[in-house]
């Protein structure tokens, strides 16, 4: 069963926010983990979101490779995007109005356990369910490899 999470960045100068789905493991020591060490720079952010939604986060977006080449996709540890490399043509990222609509379309749309979201040069998780508030990826991270 696929932990899915849904990546997104706050546009600072529109205010809005551009989100993707992520298929495969959403959890915190995987993609948060990626997110935080891989994806620290605005330009990289915007363009692994602009591919639209992920099956797979790896340490870098990479290129078209064939989507049943499991070895490779291993190998260079690369993102594997629906529409880039399985030709399938899924939606682009989602423009939402704010926070709220993130969390609502994450939710009911994604059914996405996970939010990671950058956004002030910094990335931010919400737990589905479990949280009432975006917390400085960081933290949670350092507390999880910390315990």
């Amino acid at each position: 069963m696929a932990t899915r999470s849904v990546i997104a960045k706050l546009d600072s100068k529109t205010k809005k926010i551009a989100a993707v789905y992520c298929h495969n493991d959403g959890y915190l020591e995987h993609n948060g983990t990626i997110l935080d060490s891989y994806y620290q720079d605005e330009s990289k952010v915007d363009e692994l979101v602009s591919h639209g939604d992920i099956s797979s986060l790896g340490n870098n977006i990479g290129e078209k490779i064939n989507w049943d080449d499991v070895e490779l996709q291993h190998k260079n540890q690369q993102c594997m995007f629906y529409n880039r490399d399985r030709g399938e043509k899924r939606k682009p990222a989602a423009i939402l109005e704010d926070d709220i609509a993130l969390i609502e379309f994450a939710d009911e749309d994604c059914d996405a356990q996970f939010i990671y979201m950058y956004a002030f040069g910094a990335w931010y998780v919400y737990a589905i369910g479990k949280d009432h508030q975006f917390k400085e990826l960081d933290d949670i991270l350092s507390k999880v490899y910390k315990d």
